[in-house]
């Protein structure tokens, strides 16, 4: 799958502090009360959004590509991460005018290529393609 990427520092730390994650008790979170929560306080901060925009964008590359279909991208990630639904299923419900926004914007504060959204997402939403809302997105209702 082409180049490598270089190990980020901050995992490389983690990882010689014994900070393994869950099983070790610690990790990004500190595992030892139980699964951590985000504060109640931080989550209008907290952007799921963000998140979502990133898989769907990945998952229309990978269609835009001819790699895989909506139905492949989703069973593959529901089967290997264990989500509840797949990258395309999610963006069709939130909306895919909903995700494209959050890319743009996330793309012009960042200026990352993570954000620069997918020319077949952009193509899906011009056409009115905006998911379960109207009708069509990955997926045909």
């Amino acid at each position: 799958y082409g180049e490598r990427a270089s190990p980020c520092p901050l995992v490389e730390q983690m990882v010689k502090e014994g900070r393994l994650g869950q099983k070790a008790g610690r990790g990004f979170y500190d595992w030892s009360k139980g699964r951590p929560r985000i504060p109640f306080e931080l989550l209008e901060e907290y952007d799921v959004n963000r998140t979502y925009a990133v898989a769907a964008n990945e998952a229309a590359f990978l269609i835009q590509d001819d790699v895989a279909d909506p139905k492949d991208i989703d069973t593959a990630m529901k089967l290997g991460t264990g989500w509840p639904s797949g990258p395309c299923e999610m963006a069709d419900k939130i909306g895919l005018d909903v995700l494209l926004n959050k890319l743009k914007e996330l793309h012009a504060k960042y200026n990352l290529e993570l954000y620069r959204p997918c020319p077949l997402l952009e193509e899906y939403v011009s056409k009115g393609w905006t998911g379960k809302k109207a009708g069509r997105g990955f997926y045909q209702y």
